[in-house]
């Protein structure tokens, strides 16, 4: 049975005791940030990069710091890594939450899929656009019962839509990826710089996924 003890803005986990092995501890303490921890680093960063990338732009467009900051916040907020527990963004979800549910099933919690800097809040990215696809085109399927429609042709509308925001704003689409990318990282470095001096990359094939009842929100 692990032990979650809050202190602050921190929550301290103490695994249970295991026999001493040469150079360990019996009593192996690990202190990481919790959720309200996470959020506000998410919106400082997120806040803060807005003048900075502006300044940094060539032409000082405003409206592509202030795309990449949105992305920033809703990747970190609403896309955390965290997506693989009973979490608070997972919980932020409401009734849409069924959609991380085969997510949080197969992705072991804090493995290299879901922490890691690009990959991880990209694959969040896809995974979201091909479940919300999914979703789209089964309820199609529903209303075809009562209005005959062509499922299908109204479907592939979603990915022309997709392919038509890339073609014709490329630029603030990279934006939206790149503060997606970086809303996504602020987490796994928090983790990766508070998680007791052991380097998060080791830490990330150790993990296993923890049981349901073991997640530390408690929430279903």
């Amino acid at each position: 049975m692990k032990l979650y003890v809050y202190q602050g803005p921190l929550i301290t986990r103490l695994a249970p005791h295991t026999p001493a092995r040469t150079g360990d501890m019996d009593n192996e303490e690990l202190t990481m940030p919790d959720g309200k921890t996470h959020d506000m680093l998410t919106v400082v960063s997120g806040v803060v990069g807005i003048p900075v990338l502006t300044a940094l732009l060539p032409d000082h467009n405003l409206a592509a710091a202030l795309t990449w900051a949105g992305a920033h916040l809703v990747s970190g907020l609403a896309f955390s890594p965290d997506l693989d527990l009973a979490s608070e963004p997972y919980r932020r979800w409401g009734i849409l939450r069924y959609i991380w549910y085969p997510y949080r099933e197969l992705v072991p919690h804090r493995a290299w899929v879901s922490h890691s800097l690009v990959f991880g809040p990209l694959m969040r990215l896809v995974y979201f656009l091909l479940m919300a696809w999914l979703s789209f085109y089964i309820g199609l399927l529903l209303f075809n019962y009562l209005t005959p429609i062509d499922a299908w042709a109204i479907s592939r509308q979603f990915g022309v839509a997709l392919q038509d925001l890339w073609y014709n704003h490329r630029s603030m689409v990279t934006y939206f990826l790149t503060g997606f990318v970086t809303g996504g990282a602020v987490h796994t470095l928090a983790d990766w710089f508070m998680e007791g001096g052991e380097p998060f990359h080791r830490s990330l094939f150790k993990r296993r996924r923890r049981r349901r009842d073991d997640d530390e929100w408690g929430i279903w």
